[in-house]
This record gives structure tokens, C-alpha cells and sequence, in this order.
């Protein structure tokens, strides 16, 4: 605990001491909006362009959107994000699953900086993200198909993680050092310890963050009010997690940036009924992520050009029940990749590219696998008139899980004054994971999951159709109308008879909804006002599979989910609370409500900073995953430092 302390007081000297005073170029939200204002995104063509353009629903959540907010990792940020739905399986970013508009978990394609980062073995380890939340600068959420620009894994939708060093073209701000720091404590000896620095020197910066956090936990117990206990004693929600970035932006030329990052994320927590509901479970998780990635970019007259490569090791020890043996298994993954954007014509921008992977896994339980991946597209965007913006694009993959697979996928958008209207079409293809592949829990119940070596790719189409209104300065509104019909869905389905869930291409189903959200940046008097609210309405039917055969996750989404945030600001104070209500088909519904109030010390202008938060705050008994147990009320104080 006292180093954590020391490296989070190392910070705070940065930014306090004379001579490391400098204005961090990524602090405010001014330097923020200069460099990408919310009303441009990446992630829907891979080129900077406007949202409105795109034919395509994407939000954008800012660093200082979720510096006001109580979260403590990104999964906890997503969770009020518009259409996506988090299914944690503890609390503060333990671990979680992401699902968009219905599709299985491992329909949503994670990137971070432009690179893939879901892992091959099983997307429950989508949310083990290897770099701190300080080094996060946005966040864009891409709602529906994307797998003709990025390939498998984008059925529901992307969320593309940006960070501060990998944000900006060039290096710009004064030269020096520079930084900020914050630790909190909480109810069960609740700690969360982080810090960023950075340093500038011409065309030269280098970066670095860090978080350290960790309770005893809450006391788990049964429905019958008693604690669960192990051979070791009362479980408890216990859980340690820590993250750490390096990063490095330099300036090649007049026209080039060179970036590259090393990042790694550990996590070790009590795992009570994540995977399973069975009476003997005393699991336990102990998980490390190693990433390093590297991108070359930059211009060449009317040409936009980037090259890029990443590595992702993840270890994993799972123990089950203490009586049984122990599992540890390695996934690993090489993904490179290239694209040229070109304006062709004035309101014709083209852009193409290419990508290869190697991947496999080494596991005592599912044995060693490996594969290999490589895929092309091309994309185009044609301004037609003023008003009328057409985007097309198309994909070939070849993967040896499942041999090549075409995905083409278009959008139109017509934008007039205060008002757009879009719509899209588009394929998208799954690949197994290995551990639906090759999972087999026989050995340890005559029940649990049973892979399936010949699983073949989950298929689909995706058709949408949306308006977004503008109508007042600061106000906007959007409604999107969406269906999924999905071949050969993944799943877990039960055998007749028996406990045992074996993995299966269950022959289709039909996902169907509608999504409403807005938002609202407005002053009011001395205040400072940003509200987001959203409704989602799912429903989704199977076919060609016998009704009493049971599924394990196609059915999980909620069918109605309604998510809000506020951030007040007046003077030194600011107030942010998040919250959601799910209604589920197949577990009991809940609202959750977290708040956060932070204080700028007058003294310090806005450098020092003090804070409040209560999770919880009705105590609301959920649970998203089984029965693993969520957080009640807990309170958190902290001290935050910034320049």
C-alpha cells in the first residue's frame, strides 16, 4: 500500500513543484475539443468525419465526461453508455461482459487505439483493459455492424477506447513535465490509488499512468442469509486490480507520428458463481494482460496512410473449487495492419486496407491451438450533394476457424438544418472462441460447458434506420429502428436430460429494437449543465431449436434498459450521478443510482480537489451474472490534484 501511496504523491510533486509546471495539453476540455470535437468520430470509416455523415449512430464520451462520473474502471463508465449493456460480474471493473443491441458477448468489438483487443480464448475478458482510466481521452460507442471495416466480432457494435498519447497527430504544449494524481478510500477498506505524468520536449513525448486498487470486500451470502464459506474461511467480494501505460509520441518529419505503447492490467478476485450456479463453486481468478502496440501515420498531400502492429499475451489461473485442480491457461495473439485513405474527387474519399493475425492459446484443460487470419476491405464515401452523404464498404476475411467470408455493408445519411436521417445495411460474421471450441468441465460436474471443435461462424445481417434532431443549441435527440437475423448463433444449449451445456450453432434467430437518446450541454446562469438519457427496447426470438431446450446467453439481454447520466458544475463544485433500470426475461429487474460530488478548494484555484461518492445509494440487492454479487451502498471519499 505505501508504494502505491508514494508513486500517486511522485505525481502530485510533478504538477505542485515550480519546476514542473506546465499546461497539459490534454487536461481541459478546450485542448480536447481543438483536437476532435464530439461532432467528429473515427471508428465508423477510420478516418476523421462527421458523426452526422456517417449514415450511423456513434457517441463520444470525453475524459472529462468521465472524470465527473463515479467510476472507477471502463466498464463502470459503459454501463450508462446508450445502447450498450454491461453484465458485471462484481463491481469497480472486476470483470464484465459487453453486449449491443442483443448480440452474444463476444459480438462487441473492443479497440483500443485503432487496434483489436478482444482476446481469443473468451470475451470474458473483454474489460480487461490494459491502460489506467486516466490515460483514457474518449470513448466512441458505434452502434450495429462494423465487420466490413474491421472484421469478425462486430455484430452489436464498437467500442473504441482513444487515449491521450495516441489521440493527437503531433506533439504540441510547452516543453517540461507535467501530471496529475488522486487516491480515495472507501467502506471495506476500499483503496484506489492512480496517477498520469508526462513530459514534452520538442517533437518528442513520453507518457505514463498507473492505478492500483483493491478491498476485503463484502460478506457473500446464501438465501438463506448465511455466509458462504471455504476451506479458507467466509467468501467475500475481495478483489486486487492494477494497471500500468507507457507511451511514447514522436514527430517523424514534418508530416509523420510514430506511437507506440506498453500497458499490462492484473486482476486477482474472488470468481463466486461467475461462470456457473452450482453448489460446490468456490472459484477464484487471478488474471495478467500484456499488451504492446505500435503505429506509424501520417500525410502525404491529400493522402492519409497508417501502419500498424500489436501484440496481447493473457494468463489466466482459474480455480473452481480448491478440491479440484487448478487451471491455467495463455492466450496470445499478432495482429498487423495498413490502410491509405485517398480523396479522389472533391466529396469522394476512398480508403482501403489490409490486416493479418496469428493467434492460439496453450491451456492443461483445452489443450494448444493455433490459427491464423487475414482479411482486406475497402471503403468509400461520396459527398453527393450538400445534403446527401453516401458510404459503402466490403471485406473479405479468410480464418482457419471458418475458411472466407464476405461482409459488405453501406449507409446513407441526408442532413438538413436541425435534422438527419440515416440508414444502414450490413453482414457480419463471429468466430468461435477457442474456449467454445474446446471447453470441457466434465472433469470437474457432470454439468458446466462442453465445447464443440466443429462450431462453425455465427452469421448475420443487420438492417437500420434512424433520425437525429437538433433541435436548440446543446440539445440533441436520436431514434434508431434496428433488426438482426442471425445463421448459425453460438450458444450454449442443455441436453435433454442433463445438466451439461454444449456449445452449438442453434440454426437462427431474429433481433428486433429500438433505441431513443439524448443529450444536453447547456449553461444555465453560473451552471454548467450535461445530462445524456437513453431507452433501449429489445426483443429477440429463436428458431430451430426444440422451445425446452435451454440456452445459456442468447436470451440475457434486457428487454428494456434506460440509462442517464448528470454532470452539474457551479463555481468549484461539480456533481455527477449515473444510474440504470434493466428489465430481464430471465432474472429479476433492477435500478441502480451512484452519485459523486467533488469540491475545487478555493486556495488552490482549481488544483485541489476533495470528493464524495456513495455507489449504490438505494443499497439495491442485483445481480447481472447468476447470483454473483454486486455491490451495496458503499461510500468513498478521496483527494484528487490537477493541473
Amino acid at each position: 500500500m505505501l508504494y502505491r501511496i508514494l508513486f500517486t504523491g511522485v505525481a502530485l510533486w510533478l504538477m505542485a513543484h515550480p519546476a514542473a509546471q506546465g499546461q497539459d495539453p490534454d487536461a481541459d476540455d478546450v485542448a480536447m475539443s481543438f483536437q476532435m470535437t464530439d461532432t467528429l468520430v473515427v471508428t465508423a470509416s477510420r478516418v476523421p468525419e462527421s458523426a452526422r455523415r456517417t449514415g450511423r449512430r456513434v457517441a463520444v464520451w470525453t475524459a472529462a465526461e468521465l472524470a465527473a462520473q463515479p467510476v472507477a474502471a471502463l466498464d463502470e463508465a459503459l454501463r450508462v453508455a446508450g445502447g450498450v449493456e454491461v453484465q458485471s460480474r462484481a463491481g469497480f471493473g472486476v470483470q464484465s461482459d459487453f453486449t449491443m443491441r442483443g448480440s452474444n458477448f463476444k459480438g462487441v468489438l473492443v479497440l483500443l487505439d485503432g487496434m483489436p483487443l478482444n482476446d481469443p480464448q473468451t470475451a470474458h475478458y473483454l474489460s480487461d483493459v490494459p491502460v489506467p482510466l486516466d490515460a483514457i481521452a474518449r470513448i466512441e460507442v458505434l452502434r450495429g455492424p462494423a465487420s466490413a471495416l474491421y472484421g469478425p466480432d462486430a455484430v452489436g457494435g464498437v467500442v473504441h477506447i482513444i487515449t491521450r498519447t495516441g489521440l493527437k497527430t503531433g506533439v504540441t504544449g510547452p516543453s517540461g513535465w507535467t501530471g496529475q494524481g488522486q487516491a480515495q478510500l472507501g467502506a471495506h477498506t476500499l483503496y484506489d490509488v492512480s496517477g498520469r505524468t508526462q513530459w514534452t520536449d520538442g517533437g518528442t513525448l513520453v507518457s505514463g499512468a498507473t492505478t492500483w486498487q483493491g478491498t476485503d470486500g463484502e460478506a457473500i451470502r446464501g438465501d438463506d442469509g448465511m455466509p458462504i464459506t471455504s476451506a479458507a474461511g467466509p467468501l467475500r467480494t475481495d478483489f486486487t486490480r492494477q494497471a500500468h501505460s507507457l507511451a511514447l509520441r514522436q514527430s517523424v518529419g514534418e508530416a509523420a507520428t510514430w506511437y507506440t505503447r506498453a500497458g499490462m492490467d492484473r486482476r486477482d478476485f474472488n470468481a463466486y458463481h461467475f461462470y456457473t450456479d452450482f453448489d460446490s463453486d468456490r472459484a477464484r481468478s487471478d488474471n495478467h494482460t500484456y499488451w504492446l502496440q505500435t503505429r506509424l501515420h501520417g500525410t502525404a498531400g491529400t493522402n492519409r496512410w497508417q501502419v500498424q502492429a500489436a501484440a496481447k499475451q493473457h494468463e489466466g489461473l482459474y480455480v473452481y473449487n480448491p478440491q479440484f485442480a487448478s487451471s491455467r491457461d495463455y492466450s496470445r495473439k499478432l495482429r498487423g495492419q495498413a490502410h491509405l485513405s485517398r480523396a479522389l474527387a472533391s466529396g469522394l474519399t476512398v480508403t482501403g486496407g489490409v490486416s493479418g493475425a496469428v493467434r492460439g492459446i496453450a491451456s492443461a484443460t483445452m489443450g494448444d491451438h493455433r490459427d491464423a487470419a487475414a482479411g482486406a476491405f475497402l471503403t468509400g464515401q461520396w459527398q453527393a450533394t450538400d445534403r446527401l452523404t453516401l458510404n459503402g464498404s466490403g471485406r473479405i476475411d479468410y480464418d482457419d476457424a471458418y475458411g472466407v467470408e464476405a461482409t459488405p455493408q453501406a449507409s446513407v445519411a441526408y442532413t438538413r438544418s436541425m435534422l438527419t436521417l440515416r440508414g444502414a445495411v450490413g453482414r457480419t460474421v463471429r468466430a468461435p472462441t477457442y474456449t467454445e471450441r474446446y471447453i470441457d468441465t466434465e472433469v470437474e460436474e457432470p454439468a458446466g460447458n462442453l465445447g464443440n471443435p466443429a462450431l462453425d461462424a455465427e452469421r448475420a445481417w443487420s438492417y437500420e434506420g434512424g433520425i437525429d434532431l437538433y433541435p436548440a443549441e446543446g440539445l440533441s435527440l436520436h431514434a434508431t429502428a434496428f433488426l438482426r437475423a442471425t445463421d448459425d448463433l453460438i450458444d450454449y444449449a442443455q441436453r435433454p436430460g442433463e445438466d451439461l451445456f454444449v456449445a452449438r450453432n442453434i440454426l437462427s434467430a431474429e433481433t428486433r429494437g429500438v433505441e431513443v437518446d439524448a443529450q444536453l450541454h447547456r449553461a444555465i446562469g453560473a451552471a454548467q449543465l450535461r445530462a445524456t438519457a437513453s431507452y433501449t427496447r429489445l426483443g429477440a426470438e429463436l428458431s430451430g431449436v426444440n422451445p425446452t431446450v435451454r440456452t445459456k446467453y442468447a436470451l440475457t439481454s434486457a428487454r428494456h434498459l434506460v440509462q442517464s447520466t448528470v454532470r452539474l458544475r457551479v463555481g468549484g463544485i461539480t456533481l455527477g450521478t449515473r444510474g440504470l433500470w434493466k428489465e430481464r426475461r430471465q432474472r429479476p429487474s433492477y435500478g441502480v443510482v451512484h452519485s459523486r460530488v467533488a469540491y475545487a478548494l478555493p486556495t488552490w484555484g482549481r488544483r485541489l480537489g476533495l470528493s464524495l461518492e456513495v455507489r449504490n445509494l438505494f443499497d439495491t440487492d442485483y445481480s447481472d451474472i447468476f447470483d454473483a454479487p454486486m455491490p451495496g451502498r458503499w461510500w468513498i471519499v478521496g483527494l484528487q490534484l490537477r493541473p
